[in-house]
């Protein structure tokens, strides 16, 4: 969630007023919610920034074009060469990251399984001491809730696709089930949901799960309500829909009567300058018949209310009481029924208001403790507890103690046995033995989402990056549990001066850029002058490859300073289209050239792209021939300053949108690179400053490398998975690649250890031999790929086309043939002359002497 403002300044008065700043972890602060409102009202939240990349220009996303691509990544990844290179995990374990959903089986709780909001499923068997991801090699691994069965803790349901709607909620692509404990997962249905609020699995029936679905985030769709399988997920029907934008978002089972259901329904659309939260759709359903039909349960609720998301639960000790937790567009409200819905009656007070910020809609969980009916939790930004039924709170969890928890609360689990509570929250897993009233952080989670990652030039093994919610963060010693915070709020980019390593610069959210000359114990803003300027919600900042002391600053212009930030002078207009009284049209990447740093690049959120050959003292559009999409990053060349290259954000729609491009000629022209890319934001651009033409790319689904240039690329994502990478950085001396993942932490991987050149599959017997390249091969109708082999003697060859079931798709070739070298292609045509799908096939050869066989992979 980014909404974290930099720092509180804790104001100590010290011998007649000196005011010193604490600028490590106790320096968070949330931004105030006058600051919020008012730049909501302006077009955008501080939580918008990722889903205004994507969405930019049409403030929607195609979730069929987002599934697609995923799927395509997931094939690139798992036909790549794993067995040739490797990711070393560099951390942290010891930061976190946020947890959506957190379940224990009733029959052995120090088994733990987290659902993480973009890193999959994490599993412990020891009760937290050490965790395994079991849901890395999934298409999608957002994670927005979880489901034991209760007659069968090996039984598993996961639904992908974080419901917390918060900046960018990663799309899901329905429900997986797992059989054996989460070894091994298959997809169960609801491809179409995109967001998945809750699973329940019925006590009494475990072939009987219910649903509720939230459907696309960015356009209204009939894909969401709540759903039932009576089969065990092999088929669903939708039991409970109410527009094509209200969600279905939670969902509770009466403890001892089955039928009874409850589900809560939240109206809800965003674009891309708005955000609809709140609407008189939104309520509180129930069904007596496990749901057939439904009643909404209005009695004491105010009827004048539009409500946004609620959260509901009941009382295992008395059934007959239930609570709900109410984002209203001005208020949070609880309620209480004592009658199983029927009536209900506000309890909380007015220590509540404010809980949620202004935006509730991140949150939304209450829990009742199993044993107590009058104790309850409420969790948003800062988590209360009643002991009587809402009558007073007490506040457990905020700022006030945001040494002992983190905050924005998402997930709860009470033991009913030991009282024992897990919490997730955007810091990670914490457990209570005391009620909430103290907390032990787990610290121990490979969850941390970065924005950026920096290397000592001289000391390579100190890393730096900025994260999600959880500071600008720091390794000296590069242990992956070994990791600090050394500056508040939201962190994006930073910079070690490669003349001195104890001079850091750092900033967190709109662009508050700091710098240390102490190694990051105290920090000193820099950025006064730009006070009034646009800034991104990741304002770029650049130093100079030659003078440590030259840097460059974006905010809708570009800012210089040679003194190292003392001074900053403007030396560009408005880059971007232009302001229309949001916070978008800013400057959202820039670049030097490595071989003449003259020459600077500037890249915008609205699609524009400039270049400087003077130092900013002129600058020229260079943005015909791009799409009109967000630009992510801007990169020069290392071996030839005429060659530039950019990187896109954005989907699919109704036209291809390629996403990495490269211009000869310093951007008179622009050249499509993306080759068999997934069609998926391409975040961050690494180019092999030894290797010419190796380029590294991080996109919404992993990283990808080509040694030709862009002509066709391998997926790295063995060990990593279908995550987005937002970060990477070379370390030339040592010939390291480092990424930031969004939600998996960081890792490395020797850059000279990469090889992609050996075929995936290559078996052969007797005479034969053979190679397809390249592979993956990109085609369209009635182009081919060239087939390539040799004979030892001369006779009857046959070359045929395989799917990876064993079914002929098209024979080739069948003549007798000399021995030695031959080459064909295949056009990717099946026998019918129809044009196959994408996905992996088999060249098969044989003759009379011997046979061959290679796995390929086609691609459109």
């Amino acid at each position: 969630m980014m909404k974290r403002t930099l720092y509180i300044l804790l104001l100590l008065i010290v011998a007649g007023g000196i005011f010193l700043f604490l600028p490590r972890y106790n320096t968070l602060k949330h931004i105030d919610p006058i600051v919020k409102m008012h730049q909501a009202r302006q077009g955008y939240g501080p939580d918008e920034w990722m889903a205004q990349q994507r969405s930019y220009p049409y403030g929607k996303i195609k979730a069929e074009s987002y599934l697609t691509a995923m799927h395509k990544a997931a094939m690139l990844r798992d036909v790549s060469p794993k067995q040739l290179w490797g990711w070393q995990f560099m951390g942290p374990t010891n930061i976190g990251g946020r947890i959506t959903d957190i379940e224990v089986p009733h029959d052995d709780t120090s088994t733990i399984y987290l659902g993480a909001a973009t890193g999959g499923i994490l599993k412990s068997t020891d009760n937290g001491q050490s965790w395994e991801n079991i849901f890395s090699n999934a298409e999608v691994i957002s994670i927005g809730d979880l489901a034991i069965d209760p007659n069968n803790s090996n039984v598993i349901y996961a639904g992908t696709g974080e419901a917390n709607a918060s900046s960018f909620s990663f799309l899901g692509n329905g429900i997986y089930k797992s059989t054996d404990a989460g070894a091994n997962w298959m997809h169960v249905g609801l491809p179409n949901s995109a967001y998945i609020g809750r699973i329940i699995v019925d006590y009494q029936n475990s072939n009987r799960i219910f649903v509720a679905a939230c459907g696309n985030l960015f356009t209204t769709n009939p894909d969401r309500g709540i759903y039932r399988s009576d089969d065990g997920g092999i088929t669903w029907n939708r039991k409970l829909f109410l527009t094509d934008s209200t969600s279905g978002i939670d969902i509770v089972q009466h403890p001892s009567n089955p039928s009874i259901i409850y589900a809560a329904m939240w109206e809800r659309t965003r674009g891309l300058n708005y955000r609809h939260s709140f609407g008189f759709s939104s309520g509180i359903f129930k069904s007596a018949d496990g749901g057939n039909t439904w009643q909404k349960l209005q009695n004491g609720f105010p009827n004048n209310v539009p409500y946004g998301r609620i959260g509901i639960c009941i009382a295992p000790s008395n059934p007959e009481i239930l609570y709900a937790f109410c984002d209203g567009e001005f208020s949070v409200d609880v309620f209480r029924s004592n009658n199983g819905g029927t009536s209900w009656t506000q309890v909380n007070d007015a220590a509540l208001q404010g809980m949620n910020s202004n935006f509730g809609w991140y949150f939304g969980q209450v829990r009742v403790d199993p044993i107590n009916a009058n104790r309850l939790y409420v969790m948003g930004v800062d988590m209360y507890r009643s002991d009587n039924a809402g009558s007073s709170w007490a506040h457990l969890a905020g700022y006030f103690n945001f040494d002992e928890i983190h905050v924005d609360h998402h997930a709860m689990f009470i033991d009913p046995l030991s009282g024992r509570i897990l919490e997730g929250n955007d810091g990670g897993l914490y457990v209570s033995y005391t009620h909430g009233d103290s907390w032990r952080k787990i610290n121990n989670l490979p969850l941390s989402q970065f924005y950026d990652i920096e290397i000592d030039k001289q000391n390579p093994e100190r890393l730096y990056g900025g994260t999600q919610d959880n500071n600008t963060i720091r390794t000296l010693t590069s242990a992956t549990n070994d990791w600090q915070a050394i500056l508040g709020g939201d962190g994006f980019y930073s910079l070690v001066d490669y003349t001195d390593p104890n001079i850091i610069y750092a900033e967190y959210q709109w662009g508050e850029l700091n710098k240390s000359t102490n190694g990051g114990n105290s920090w000193t803003s820099m950025v006064s002058q730009m006070t009034g300027d646009r800034k991104n919600w990741s304002a770029p900042v650049i130093m100079d490859p030659s003078n440590h002391l030259v840097l460059y600053f974006g905010t809708y212009r570009v800012w210089k300073t040679t003194n190292g930030g003392y001074g900053w002078v403007p030396v560009s207009a408005d880059l971007t289209n232009g302001p229309d009284g949001s916070t978008w049209h800013t400057v959202s990447t820039l670049a030097i050239s490595p071989l003449n740093s003259n020459i600077i690049l500037a890249g915008t959120d609205d699609g524009k792209v400039h270049i400087s050959k003077d130092a900013g003292v002129s600058w020229t559009d260079i943005s015909y021939g791009l799409p009109n999409r967000t630009i992510t990053r801007v990169a020069a060349d290392p071996f030839d300053e005429s060659a530039i290259y950019v990187t896109l954000s954005g989907f699919r729609w109704d036209e291809a949108v390629p996403h990495v491009y490269r211009s000869p000629n310093q951007g008179n022209t622009w050249i499509d690179i993306s080759g068999n890319l997934p069609d998926l934001p391409v975040n961050i651009i690494a180019l092999d400053p030894l290797l010419q033409d190796h380029i590294f790319v991080g996109t919404d689904a992993g990283v990808y490398y080509t040694s030709n240039g862009g002509q066709s690329w391998w997926s790295l994502g063995n060990g990593l998975g279908n995550v987005a990478v937002m970060a990477m950085k070379i370390h030339e001396g040592t010939r390291k690649l480092v990424v930031g993942t969004y939600g998996l932490s960081a890792y490395k991987i020797d850059m000279d250890g990469i090889n992609v050149g050996i075929p995936f599959v290559h078996s052969t017997s007797g005479n034969m031999e053979l190679n397809v390249y390249p592979n993956p091969f990109f085609a369209r109708q009635g182009s081919g790929t060239n087939i390539a082999f040799s004979t030892k003697i001369s006779g009857r060859v046959s070359v045929f086309i395989t799917d990876i079931n064993g079914k002929n798709i098209q024979r080739i070739m069948d003549a007798t043939l000399n021995a030695g070298p031959h080459t064909l292609s295949w056009n990717g045509n099946s026998a019918t002359g129809n044009f196959v799908g994408e996905g992996v096939y088999f060249v098969n050869i044989s003759s009379d002497g011997g046979n061959a066989q290679q796995k390929l992979l086609l691609l459109h």
